[in-house]
C-alpha cells in the first residue's frame, strides 16, 4: 500500500512539472510572435533590403501562370518578394505585413503594386 501511494505521489508531480515546463515554453513562443517583434522584424528586413510583402487566406487565381510571371517580374525588378503565406495569421504577422507594406510603399510609391502588375502584364502579352 505504502508503495502504491509513493507511486501515485511521484506520478502527480511529474505530470505537475511537465505542465509547468510546456507552459513556460509556450509562453516565450507566444513572445516571439507578439505583434511588436513583428515590426521589429520588418524593419530589420526592410534595412537589409528584403522586401516580404505576404498576403494571407485562399487565393483564387484565374491565370497562375501569369500570377506566378508577376511576382517573379516584381521581385526580380523591385526586390518585392509577394507570396501567399498560408490562413494562419498571427499578431506577428499581421504587424509584420502592415508595417512591411508600409515601408515599401514609401520607398516605390503608392502604386508600386498596381505599376508592376501592369509593367508585367504587358511584358507577359509579349512574350506569347
Amino acid at each position: 500500500m505504502r508503495t502504491f501511494f509513493i507511486l501515485i505521489f511521484i506520478l502527480g508531480f511529474g505530470n505537475t512539472y511537465s505542465q509547468k515546463t510546456k507552459t513556460e515554453n509556450d509562453s516565450i513562443v507566444w513572445t516571439k510572435l507578439s505583434c511588436e517583434n513583428g515590426k521589429k522584424a520588418a524593419k530589420i528586413d526592410f534595412k537589409n533590403g528584403i522586401y516580404n510583402c505576404f498576403s494571407y487566406g485562399l487565393i483564387f487565381e484565374t491565370n497562375p501562370s501569369l500570377s506566378k510571371f508577376i511576382d517573379e517580374y516584381r521581385e526580380k525588378k523591385y526586390g518585392i518578394i509577394t507570396r501567399n503565406a498560408g490562413c494562419v495569421i498571427t499578431d506577428y504577422s499581421k504587424c509584420y505585413s502592415k508595417t512591411m507594406r508600409k515601408l515599401v510603399l514609401k520607398k516605390f510609391g503608392s502604386d508600386i503594386f498596381e505599376r508592376s502588375r501592369v509593367e508585367a502584364e504587358k511584358l507577359y502579352s509579349e512574350k506569347d
